[in-house]
């Protein structure tokens, strides 16, 4: 989470949003989105507030709103006061009641919240039941998948944001993927966060990866375990051959809602220990060992 006195140069701004500079620019231009100070030098420097702007203008153009609607929603939304609470189960009703309004500023600046106490506070206490709770409320048909793609756009990026540097230190790596067709990534990103706290590097290949993409990186990497997350187990069956060889060669986990003890024994690879906190607690209190790299060829 950004702190209030932080400010960043363009380039800076543009990594830390994921918009290139040119259309920064362009939507500073033509819709005042931005506000940025100048430094000493001229330089223009982008805030936090211009941060929640630019994601509430993202979000709203993620569910089909041209620019310009989006930018004026975000200005109109930017201009509000939002008390978050501090109660964690306050601010879970509050951010599913901001994801059915479609409100990304508010749901954005109630991330702020949860996340103050720290990534795994925010991540167990807030994100992980709420993600859970709109997954319910789908199932339900109380809400749209519209709504769960919203919110689920705007979690993901304040987590990826949390993540520089996770592959930083000098503790043990874990690899993590979905393999092909399996593009739900929030639970293994959930993971990856939690595993850093605990003194890990993750190397992260994210959504719909070839297992044969992960067993090339693994024999790179040499991690100390490689964790693939899948929502459906066609997604594992489909590489079952591929991912049984990784399983021989590195300490081989699946994991996700689709992933069983009983899928996990025909593969012959490990089973997660539960949802994303309990596994990333139990592999960090018993590491595997990382294979030895191979030697230089004759």
């Amino acid at each position: 989470m950004a702190d209030p006195g932080d400010r960043w140069r363009i380039k800076e701004f543009a990594g830390l949003v994921g918009v290139q500079e040119e259309t920064l620019r362009a939507w500073e231009r033509r819709y005042d989105l931005l506000q940025p100070e100048r430094s000493a030098g001229g330089y223009r420097l982008y805030s936090p507030a211009d941060e929640r702007r630019i994601r509430a203008m993202q979000a709203h153009m993620d569910r089909g709103l041209a620019a310009a609607q989006a930018a004026a929603l975000a200005l109109a939304e930017s201009a509000r006061e939002i008390v978050a609470p501090a109660d964690p189960a306050a601010l879970r009703e509050e951010l599913v009641a901001a994801a059915e309004a479609f409100d990304a500023t508010r749901f954005d600046a109630l991330l702020d919240a949860a996340f103050a106490p720290g990534t795994v506070a925010g991540i167990r206490d807030v994100v992980l039941p709420v993600l859970h709770e709109i997954g319910l409320r789908w199932e339900r048909s109380e809400i749209t998948v519209g709504h769960e793609h919203f919110a689920s756009h705007l979690i993901e990026r304040r987590l990826l944001t949390l993540a520089r540097g996770w592959d930083a230190g000098h503790g043990p790596l874990a690899l993590l993927a979905c393999p092909s067709g399996e593009r739900h990534t929030l639970g293994l990103v959930c993971f990856g966060l939690l595993l850093a706290e605990r003194g890990w590097r993750i190397a992260y290949l994210g959504a719909d990866t070839p297992v044969d993409q992960v067993a090339d990186m693994s024999a790179r990497l040499h991690p100390a375990a490689v964790v693939l997350c899948v929502l459906d187990a066609r997604h594992l069956a489909a590489g079952a051959e591929a991912i049984t060889e990784l399983g021989r060669a590195h300490h081989t986990i699946v994991a996700g809602s689709a992933a069983t003890a009983a899928l996990a024994e025909r593969l012959r690879v490990h089973l997660a220990a539960g949802d994303p906190l309990a596994t990333a607690e139990a592999l960090a209190a018993r590491p595997p060992r990382a294979p030895a790299a191979a030697g230089p060829r004759a």
